[in-house]
Order: C-alpha cells, then sequence, then structure tokens
C-alpha cells in the first residue's frame, strides 16, 4: 500500500532542548504563503511543524524542526493536486517497514534526532494528508515518506479527516467533496462504512 511518491530529506544534527524557533520556520518558505499548516500535538513528543506551500509546479509539503527552524523532509504533491486538510495520528501496525525496524533492535531509551522522539510511540506518527484526487495520503516524518495511501472511495477530494480510537490506532473518517463520510480501518487500509449525506430519509 506504500506510494512511489519520492520525497526529499535534509538531515541536521538537533539538541533537543533548543529553544522553539516557530517564527524562523514562516521566514524560511521565503517569498511562498503557506496554504495549511499544523503542529505535532505536545503528546507525540514531536517538535515538528508541517506546512503545505505553493511550489514552482505542485503544492509541498515542509517538515521542520521545531527546536532549530531546520528543514526536515519535504514532499511533493503531483502536478495540479491540492491538500486540502492535515491531522496528525497513528499508523500503528499497519507498515512493513516499522515491522522490520522493531524486529531488528529495541531502544533502552528515548533518542532525539531531527526533531524526532526515536522511541515505538513515535515511530508510528502520520501525518494524513487529504488530496483533492480524493485520496488520504499517510506521510511518515520518521521515514520522510509516504507509507500508505487510502483510496477508491471518494471520488470528488478530500474535504476533512480524523484519526480516532487513540489508544487502539484502529480507524479514522473522511469526508468528502461527493457528500460521503466514511470510516477507515487502518489495519487493513480499506474503508469499513460510510454514510451519504445526499441521503434524505424522508424523501
Amino acid at each position: 500500500m506504500g506510494s512511489g511518491k519520492k520525497s526529499r530529506t535534509t538531515t541536521s544534527k538537533v539538541s533537543a532542548v533548543a529553544a522553539p524557533a516557530a517564527s524562523a520556520i514562516i521566514q524560511s518558505t521565503g517569498s511562498s504563503s503557506i496554504l495549511r499548516s499544523s503542529f505535532a500535538p505536545s503528546h507525540f513528543q514531536l517538535a515538528l511543524f508541517a506546512s503545505i506551500i505553493q511550489g514552482f509546479d505542485s503544492q509541498l509539503l515542509r517538515i521542520h524542526d521545531t527546536n532549530t527552524a531546520r528543514l526536515r523532509s519535504e514532499h511533493a504533491f503531483a502536478p495540479k493536486a491540492t491538500c486540502d486538510c492535515l491531522d496528525w495520528g497513528h499508523y500503528g501496525e499497519g507498515y512493513p517497514e516499522r515491522q522490520q525496524q522493531d524486529s531488528k533492535k529495541k531502544r533502552k531509551r528515548t533518542e532525539y534526532a531531527n526533531g524526532i522522539n526515536h522511541d515505538t510511540h513515535a515511530q508510528d506518527v502520520v501525518l494524513a494528508l487529504g488530496t483533492s484526487e480524493s485520496e488520504v495520503q499517510l506521510y511518515s516524518p520518521t521515514m520522510a515518506k509516504v507509507v500508505a495511501v487510502l483510496k477508491g472511495v471518494h471520488t470528488r477530494g478530500i474535504r476533512d479527516f480524523k484519526f480516532v480510537d487513540e489508544g487502539k490506532n484502529s480507524s479514522a473518517w473522511s469526508i468528502g467533496g461527493d457528500g460521503k463520510l466514511v470510516c477507515w480501518d487502518l489495519r487493513e487500509g480499506k474503508s469499513t462504512k460510510f454514510v451519504d449525506d445526499r441521503w434524505d430519509p424522508y424523501a
């Protein structure tokens, strides 16, 4: 279920106790306007800021380290596609790369690099990107790439997307321009049910 889209990664040495640099992040976007943005929730223990800007030929997702204001990674959307919503959450047991990493090494203490807390909990974190192409890309800041794509149900873009069942890392909901409210099983990467708000029970 992974995506073939490429992301560029900028590595940097980071101090976990460095002062926040949000204003510098805004300045680093240059003349490009920020279309959408979101800080990683504090309980994720990630010093990251996500923003969507308009690039030369496509929109770009940019992930900055809020301790240093340095660009950590960048992901380009398809030409003419737009990102219409962002949400931080957990993809949990889903992608095989995480399972392989966990089987090879176990960390005895928390380590920080590039604004990321490298314990198991933090490595599960993804940023959901709802697009005008009727798909939700799940982007991993740890791996700096799209690790899964939810698609095949909506037909007129994604208006909003929210993770739920946070403790179980199992489901999420999306609403599309087609009027469908869809529940997703994140373990299977499939929709489990949907409600069409265009349906009138009194008609």
